[in-house]
């Protein structure tokens, strides 16, 4: 029975930390949530929360193959349709487990692959969650109870709506305010003496040496 229970515990935990990790990066480059928390804050946590599903979705897979009620052979982890215990649901799981591990690799070797390619491998994302989310629903035996449920509902909800945000603030990005009329022209202290502004905001990178005039002598 304790094992039982560890298998569904790290099953609907792997699925947690995945939808976590998800909404946590389409919050955090969303342009109307702003730059709330640091970059690398920001980062840390997107990692943590996929380095933990990985973990758990490892001991929700070992703990299928030394399970005595349902037992799984390795084959049947990778490949779809080839479970007897609901065949359909588990090949979601699969699909998923492969699509997040796309994503993953591609993560770690961004710099290998460049940026373009890894964008794109990144979009995998909302679906590998999506298919998490089936494969939960179907093959999970928590998911008639209203709990799960609402469990589920919930989760959906707010990825649905994190999707919809980005989708519709794509491109948007905060305008740098002008500068002030008092400040256009306030020196910029520099080696040297001070820098004055011109009012277009802009310096100049190649600046004439100013010749002061002598003024002339009084009588």
């Amino acid at each position: 029975m304790m094992q039982w229970n560890l298998l569904r515990a790290a099953g609907i935990g792997a699925y947690l930390m995945l939808w976590a990790s998800v909404t946590w990066g389409l919050a955090a480059t969303t342009s109307i949530f702003g730059k709330r928390v640091a970059k690398a804050t920001s980062i840390a946590l997107h990692q943590a929360f996929s380095t933990l599903g990985v973990v758990l979705l490892g001991a929700h897979l070992g703990l299928l193959l030394v399970d005595r009620f349902m037992p799984f052979a390795p084959l049947d982890l990778v490949i779809p349709m080839r479970a007897t215990y609901r065949p359909v649901g588990v090949a979601f799981g699969i699909g998923a487990m492969f699509t997040m591990a796309v994503v993953l690799t591609t993560s770690w070797g961004r710099k290998v692959i460049g940026t373009t390619w890894w964008r794109r491998a990144h979009s995998l994302a909302v679906p590998a969650f999506s298919l998490a989310l089936v494969h939960g629903f179907m093959t999970g035996t928590d998911t008639p109870r209203p709990t799960m449920f609402w469990f589920y509902l919930t989760t959906t909800g707010i990825l649905l709506f994190l999707v919809l945000a980005r989708a519709m603030t794509i491109g948007l990005r905060r305008q740098r305010a002008p500068l002030p009329a008092a400040a256009a022209t306030r020196p910029i202290p520099r080696r040297g003496g001070p820098v004055h502004v011109p009012a277009n905001g802009h310096l100049d990178p190649h600046p004439r040496p100013q010749v002061q005039v002598p003024a002339p002598p009084s009588a």
